[in-house]
This record gives C-alpha cells, sequence and structure tokens, in this order.
C-alpha cells in the first residue's frame, strides 16, 4: 500500500454524521463529545482528519462504557452516508458487484485503509488492511468497518444474510453476545488481520433493486468526488480520463497524460508510487464498464464493443473472455437468469 502523507488521511463526513446518531442513542452529549475532539457534531467538515476520528472512536468507547460500540453503530449506518458509494452499492447487481466497487472506490469513506477482495479459496475473503500495527486504531472503529459491510448487504440483500465467518485483530471484547448476535456466525478474535468469509454463491445471487445504469451514474459521482479532493492518488484521476475517452478508442498513456498536464514520465512514476500501472488500469476500467453495460437490458455486444473503444466485436469478446474465462454473450445470459 502506497504510503499516503498525513495531511490527506481523512474520513467522509457521512461517518462522523453516523457517529453522532450512535452516540444520541446511547443518550450521550454528542456535541460535547466532538467540541471535545475540534468537530462541530451538526456540520462537521466535508472530511475529517482521522486521527480526530480516532480520538472520537476511543471517547465513544470511554463515553458509553461499550466495547461493542463499533456494532451499534454499524446498526445506524444507511448507504446515503456514504455519498455516491451508498448509492452505487445498493444499484450493484450482486453483492460480489457491489464489494468490487467498494474495493475500488474505498478511498471516498477513508484513506487510511484498504479493502482487499480475494476469491481464490472456496470462500470469498473480504479483507480490511490498515498501514498501522496493530493495536494503533482504536479496536471499535475496526468492529465498525466490518460489521458496516455487513449490515450493507442486509441493506441491499436480506436482514437474513451472514457472513460464514468473522476474524477480528482485537483482544476479545467483554460484550462478545452482541458481536455473535450482530453477525450471527463463528467470530475469531486476536487474529492476524481483519477479514469477512463469505459464501460465493451467496454474493453472485441477483439483487432486487440492481440497476446497472444507476450505480454507473453513481460510479461516475464518486469518481468526480475522488478527482477534486484525492490529488494524492493518481490512479482516480487516470479513471476518470480513461472513462472519458474511451468511446474513441482505448487512450495511450501519452494522450491521457496530456489531459491530466503532465509528461507521460511523470504520470508513469506517479502511478508506480500508488503501485500501479497504467496497463492494469485501463483493464479494469474496461472490465468494470463491460460488466455493468452487458448488464443493462436492451444493450447489444456490438455497441458495447463501441463504448468501450474496441474496434471489433471479436476484439472485445476475446479480451472479455481473457478477463473473466466466458464470452460476453455468454455473461450477459448468466446475469438475466
Amino acid at each position: 500500500m502506497a504510503k499516503v502523507p498525513t495531511e490527506n488521511v481523512t474520513t467522509y463526513s457521512g461517518i462522523a454524521h453516523t457517529m453522532r446518531n450512535t452516540l444520541l442513542s446511547y443518550g450521550c452529549d454528542s456535541s460535547a463529545l466532538f467540541q471535545r475532539v475540534g468537530l462541530n457534531a451538526d456540520a462537521p467538515e466535508d472530511r475529517v482528519q482521522a486521527v480526530t476520528m480516532q480520538r472520537l472512536w476511543r471517547l465513544a468507547v470511554e463515553e458509553t462504557g461499550d466495547d461493542s460500540f463499533g456494532i451499534t453503530f454499524a446498526q445506524h449506518m444507511q448507504p446515503a452516508a456514504l455519498h455516491g458509494l451508498g448509492f452505487s452499492w445498493m444499484a450493484s447487481s450482486t453483492l460480489l458487484d457491489a464489494f468490487e466497487r467498494l474495493v475500488r472506490y474505498y478511498r471516498i469513506i477513508a484513506t487510511a485503509g484498504e479493502v482487499i477482495l480475494d476469491q481464490s479459496g472456496d470462500l470469498v475473503k473480504l479483507w480490511y488492511k490498515i498501514p498501522a500495527p496493530a493495536g494503533r486504531a482504536a479496536p471499535a472503529s475496526l468492529d465498525a468497518v466490518l460489521a458496516v459491510f455487513v449490515q450493507l448487504c442486509r441493506i441491499t440483500k436480506s436482514t437474513d444474510f451472514s457472513p460464514v465467518r468473522v476474524e477480528l485483530q482485537r483482544e476479545a471484547p467483554a460484550n462478545r453476545d452482541k458481536f455473535s448476535a450482530f453477525f450471527r456466525a463463528e467470530v475469531v478474535y486476536q487474529c492476524a488481520e481483519n477479514c469477512l468469509y463469505f459464501d460465493p454463491d451467496e454474493l453472485n445471487q441477483p439483487l432486487a433493486m440492481a440497476s446497472p445504469e444507476l450505480a454507473r451514474v453513481n460510479d461516475r459521482i464518486v469518481i468526480d468526488y475522488l478527482q477534486r479532493y484525492d490529488n494524492s492518488h493518481s490512479g482516480n484521476q487516470v479513471r476518470a480520463c480513461i472513462i472519458d475517452l474511451l468511446p474513441s478508442g482505448p487512450p495511450s498513456q501519452e494522450t491521457v497524460a496530456r489531459a491530466l498536464n503532465m509528461s507521460a514520465r511523470t504520470l508513469q512514476r506517479r502511478l508506480s508510487s500508488d503501485a500501479l500501472t497504467y496497463k492494469q488500469l485501463l483493464e479494469d476500467v474496461r472490465l468494470s464498464l463491460a460488466k455493468q453495460y452487458l448488464k443493462e437490458a436492451g444493450r447489444s455486444v456490438s455497441e458495447v464493443t463501441y463504448l468501450l473503444g474496441f474496434s471489433e466485436p471479436s476484439n472485445f469478446a476475446r479480451a472479455f473472455k481473457r478477463w473473466t474465462g466466458i464470452s460476453p454473450v455468454a455473461f450477459q445470459s448468466q446475469s438475466e437468469t
């Protein structure tokens, strides 16, 4: 994970708003607690410094006396608190589709961590990684991250939805029953990482509220937001530029660099500092858009071909099969079932 300058380690204000509502549910004076860390409970700034939020998490646990505070926080979370990403999640075709969005755009929620999706085993693993030694982050904040992911799944799919297994770095809390009752799964403490494990069949089931077109509109809103504030992460700028230029054909790295007012060498250096390559980003954007377009009713493979900048449907079909293992037509058929 690339090192992020301290001043750029921030959290979206929707998290602070949800924190306020959670504190109020305990009968706490949220305004007083926010003031102690230098925030206005009624109107926190758009981005809150991560160090400030960490102080607030610790104060919240201290004030409530509840070391399962992060679980209660998740139960108060609503998709609207996560900017356009929350709405993209709600409109995703499957929970796996939603998780892929979460991985791609997590920086809109917080820049201090990274979400990793691993589909290589029998279970799908969603891993929340932070660039800090174990114990540095408030345990309640990490509990909340994983619990929020599960809460969003339940809001989108079903209140009966649960992971198969939960692994937390933290020491076992005093209120373990609340963790077990919320996750309704095996919860293991003092683990190496903070992870959720899911049944892949559950994640691949179509969602009733799926709307690929609406999801894509909100993806664009997220990308535009990230472009405005997150200049430290070149990948966001490059993705947005590729999306704009794709209908005219696959843009070269030099073309994108010119559009971003920098040299190709500078762009490559910035991408390298974020452990990215231009080829990787171009393929990621094309694959993501391809899946979204193919899930939209009335879209033909030929139309998707040209929207993604391919010269011939056969070229697109070969690329799509290399990315996914199946043809665009087969993918469309799967999405319709």
